[in-house]
C-alpha cells in the first residue's frame, strides 16, 4: 500500500488533543455504555518546522538561537518527515518556521502534504511580502486555514514586538488573503508590551473578514529571555482572559485562547469542555525541527527533553535519555506543586513549569491552577 492510500484517521471536532473518558461502566464489566469512547490521537497533530530562518527578530519569539543557525530541511527530508509522521497517525499538519514561506520549497511542501493524505494543512506566517508572494502561487483549497501572527492592535504595540513597519504590511496582506477566499486567522502572543490594545484585533478582524483570533500568553523562552519584563504573571493573564467574554460577544470573529492558568472556580467549565490535565501525556502532537529533534510540548523547546529524533530518512527513534514524556507521566504520582488542588482535572499540574520557570504557578497563589499550555478554549459568553 502506498502512503497516498493510507486510511485517513477520523478527526474530532474540538481538535484539542485530549482523551475522552467513559461516563458509565456496568458493574459486571459487560455491556459497557459510552457517551464518548476513549480516543488516542497518537501524533494526530504534526508541527513541521521546515526552516529556522526568519527575517524578523521578534522580542517574544520562542525560537531563540535557532533563528541564528537558520537550519533548513532539504526537500527529501521534508518528504521523509511528512511520510513517517503520516504513517504514525498524523492527519492535521501545521507548517512553520522561522518563517516557513522563506523556504525555497515551501509551495511544493504544501502541495505534497495533501498528496500524502493529510486532511488538514495549516501554516503560520508573519504575513510579510515574501510570504504573500508564496501564497499567490497557492489556492485557498491548498489549506484548511492560514494563520498570521499579529502581536498588537496598533503599529505602536505590534511594531515594538515585531519590527518597524510590519503592522501595516501584515494587515495589507491579511486583507489580500481574505479577499482571495483563504480562511485567514490571526494569532496574537499577548505580553505586557501589547496587552493594552491587542483586543482591538477583534475590530480589525471583523473589518477584514478574518475568521478567528487566537490569543496565547507569552512564554519567557527563546528570545523572550531578553525581554523578561514583558512576561505576564498568572493573575495578569487571568485578568486579560477575564475580559475576553464581553469583548468577544460583540464581534462576529470567533475567539480561541489558551487558558494556561485558571481560577479554581473555572475548572468545572474546563472539565465540562473535556480538559483532563497535561495534553502531552496523550502523545496527540509532535513538533519536528530541521535537526531532527521532535518535541511533544512546545514549552520545552529550550531544553534537551525532546521525545524523539527523526533522521533525514524518516526513521523515528525515541529519546532514551531524559525524556519529556517521563516528565509528564511522573506528575501523575508526584504533582508539580507537591499537593494538587484539583486532582480531578489538574492531574499533577504542569511539570514543565518547574523546568522552564523554576517554579510551579499553582504553588504561588491559593486560587490559581495551571492549565496545559497546549489546550485551547473559547470564551464563555
Amino acid at each position: 500500500m502506498s502512503i497516498v492510500d493510507l486510511p485517513s484517521p477520523a478527526l474530532r471536532q474540538d481538535a484539542y488533543g485530549h482523551a475522552r473518558m467513559p461516563t458509565s461502566v456496568s458493574a459486571s464489566g459487560e455491556d459497557v455504555r459510552w457517551i464518548e469512547r476513549v480516543e488516542y490521537g497518537r501524533f494526530r497533530n504534526v508541527y513541521l518546522y521546515i526552516t529556522e530562518a526568519c527575517q524578523l527578530r521578534c522580542g517574544d519569539c520562542y525560537m531563540g538561537t535557532r533563528l541564528e543557525r537558520a537550519l533548513k530541511m532539504p526537500p527529501e527530508q521534508i518528504r521523509a518527515n511528512l511520510t513517517a509522521w503520516r504513517q504514525m497517525g498524523g492527519s492535521k499538519l501545521t507548517v512553520l518556521g522561522g518563517e516557513p514561506t522563506l523556504h525555497y520549497d515551501y509551495v511544493n511542501t504544501i502541495r505534497l502534504a495533501k498528496q500524502l493524505g493529510y486532511e488538514h494543512v495549516i501554516t503560520t506566517s508573519n504575513g510579510l511580502d515574501p510570504a504573500i508572494r508564496k501564497f499567490r502561487k497557492l489556492e485557498p483549497s491548498d489549506f484548511s486555514y492560514v494563520q498570521i501572527s499579529v502581536d498588537g492592535g496598533s503599529p505602536a504595540t505590534h511594531d515594538k514586538v515585531r519590527g518597524e513597519g510590519t503592522f501595516k504590511t501584515t494587515l495589507k496582506n491579511v486583507a489580500e488573503l481574505c479577499e482571495r477566499g483563504f480562511d485567514t486567522r490571526i494569532i496574537c502572543t499577548v505580553s505586557k508590551a501589547n496587552e493594552a490594545d491587542c483586543l482591538r484585533l477583534l475590530d480589525i478582524a471583523d473589518s477584514l473578514g478574518v475568521s478567528l483570533v487566537k490569543f496565547h500568553v507569552m512564554s519567557v523562552i527563546g528570545r523572550g529571555h531578553g525581554n523578561e519584563e514583558w512576561g505576564m504573571s498568572p493573575r495578569e493573564w487571568l485578568d486579560f482572559t477575564g475580559r475576553l467574554p464581553a469583548v468577544a460577544a460583540d464581534h462576529r470573529t470567533r475567539v480561541w485562547y489558551q487558558p494556561t492558568f485558571a481560577h479554581r472556580s473555572e475548572m468545572a467549565r474546563f472539565e465540562a469542555e473535556g480538559y483532563r490535565g497535561c495534553i502531552g501525556r496523550t502523545l496527540d502532537r509532535i513538533s519536528v525541527f530541521p535537526d531532527g529533534r521532535s518535541y511533544v510540548c512546545s514549552f520545552l523547546f529550550d531544553t534537551d527533553l525532546h521525545f524523539a529524533i527523526t533522521t533525514p530518512d524518516g526513521t523515528i527513534t525515541v529519546n532514551k535519555g531524559p525524556n519529556e514524556f517521563d516528565l509528564f507521566t511522573g506528575a501523575l504520582t508526584q504533582s508539580a506543586c507537591g499537593g494538587c488542588k484539583a486532582p480531578g482535572s489538574c492531574m499533577g499540574g504542569c511539570p514543565a513549569e518547574e523546568i522552564v520557570d523554576k517554579r510551579a504557578s499553582c504553588a504561588e497563589e491559593p486560587d490559581i491552577l495551571p492549565v496545559c499550555r497546549l489546550w485551547k478554549s473559547s470564551p464563555a459568553n
